[in-house]
């Protein structure tokens, strides 16, 4: 196995001077194709009459919602980042690899179908071409779960080709690869039975894990480390670190607030900003609800509450916890620069593009999003002398209230700027993979 020879200068990565930096809402993973490996999500990626329009809600765990009509012209996801899903319990390499395929196909058939309104990059310097030239809805090809798909250099060089621009590893199951995140409540115990009873010390990042973060790095594939458990994500960290290969997660938690195992610490935050790395946080309802809170959070929570200034299971977790990690991120602007000069209101915008954060929606994975806060179904009583937006009536219910979404988080004073950015370092560090892929002869 070649392995893949990042040089430290990725501590300075810049963009080639003739590159238009992007500042777009980016979705880092939805799932429009779900259906294809779970049949009772319905038809997909379809358009529906707008005579007739779907029910709508936030509980919307296994009801497709990633309907077309909603992804056109969204400026809330201008970019989306489709995750293809493997399925949990394949055994077959072939079957893992055909699930996949036809999910790509599909995506690639649908937008060539509708390519007034959609497009698909495979290359960041097509995202930018497409941001800079049309009004289309962007789509990049991802994968959520490695199980089967990565067994040599050849599986990666393969996905590599289909566009893939990177890989989530492990998903709901402990697998070849490592472990699995077994977080509070019943449903990651029950799909993950076995792996809850191993001993946790025993669930770890394995050497075909490690092989395969390798195979990816060298055919220009980023590894997602969301969804690990502690130990299987503190093998891949020591492992991405040691050999140079930023890391990203796409929608784990802070663990100082959401105190579980898929809540990602203060240290290793640090650690994958120091390392050309970021994070970005789940809008998806409970994913971002607090556990066990470190107890500065839990007062401030408290307080909120008493202020009815804090509604749980609403946009108020996701505000709540990206304010507390991006206000984190940018107080240690000089230890992630390992600079002791830095200050992070001090930098000009494009030095800014390192301290990104992003989102990730996770439409279609098997989960609710946020509830209203307001009404049967939300935390305060409807008043007659004020108007509502449906966000606040509903919830994040489908994909089409994300403007929204953010426009409410905008009125109330939230800086979102480190969320635009998140698009533009998405595309630096896929560039990079890129320009240091490293093939077997």
């Amino acid at each position: 196995m070649r392995k893949l020879l990042f040089a430290p200068i990725y501590f300075f990565m810049l963009q080639p001077a003739n590159a238009q930096e992007i500042r777009e809402f980016m979705d880092l993973q939805s799932h429009m194709t779900v259906h294809i490996p779970y049949g009772f999500f319905g038809k997909g990626l379809t358009y529906f009459s707008n005579d007739d329009p779907p029910k709508s809600s936030y509980k919307h765990t296994f009801t497709n919602v990633n309907h077309a009509n909603f992804l056109e012209n969204n400026q809330g996801a201008r970019i989306i980042i489709n995750g293809a899903l493997s399925k949990e319990w394949v055994t077959s390499k072939k079957k893992a690899r055909r699930v996949i395929i036809e999910q790509i196909d599909y995506v690639n058939d649908f937008i060539s179908n509708h390519s007034d309104k959609f497009a698909l990059a495979k290359t960041p310097q097509e995202v930018r071409d497409l941001v800079a030239n049309t009004n289309k809805t962007i789509v990049i090809h991802s994968i959520e779960g490695g199980r089967r798909l990565i067994n040599s250099q050849e599986d990666a060089n393969f996905w590599a080709s289909q566009g893939i621009a990177f890989i989530t590893l492990v998903h709901l199951l402990d697998d070849e690869n490592g472990a699995s995140a077994i977080t509070p409540g019943l449903m990651t115990g029950l799909i993950n039975a076995k792996g809850g009873f191993r001993k946790e010390k025993n669930r770890r990042l394995t050497e075909h894990g490690k092989q395969a973060i390798q195979y990816l790095a060298n055919a220009g594939i980023m590894t997602d480390i969301s969804h690990m458990s502690e130990l299987t994500r503190k093998d891949a960290l020591d492992y991405m670190f040691e050999h140079n290969i930023p890391p990203i997660s796409t929608h784990d938690g802070f663990q100082p607030i959401q105190n579980s195992p898929r809540g990602i610490s203060a240290e290793d935050i640090i650690r994958i900003y120091q390392h050309n790395g970021f994070v970005s946080l789940p809008l998806s309802g409970g994913a971002l609800k607090p556990h066990k809170s470190f107890p500065v959070y839990q007062k401030m929570l408290d307080s909120l509450s008493r202020l009815d200034c804090y509604c749980e299971g609403s946009i108020d977790d996701y505000k709540f916890t990206y304010q507390v990690v991006k206000q984190f991120i940018e107080n240690n602007a000089a230890l992630i620069a390992k600079d002791s000069t830095v200050v992070f209101a001090e930098l000009n915008d494009s030095q800014k593009v390192k301290y990104s954060i992003g989102f990730q929606t996770d439409f279609n994975g098997w989960l609710n999003h946020n509830r209203p806060r307001y009404g049967k179904d939300g935390c305060y009583e409807l008043a007659a002398d004020r108007e509502y937006d449906e966000i606040e009536l509903k919830g994040l219910a489908h994909p089409g209230l994300l403007n929204a979404h953010w426009n409410l988080l905008i009125r109330e004073g939230v800086d979102l700027e480190p969320i635009k950015r998140s698009s533009e370092k998405f595309l630096q560090l896929w560039q990079y993979f890129l320009d240091h892929r490293r093939v077997e002869n």
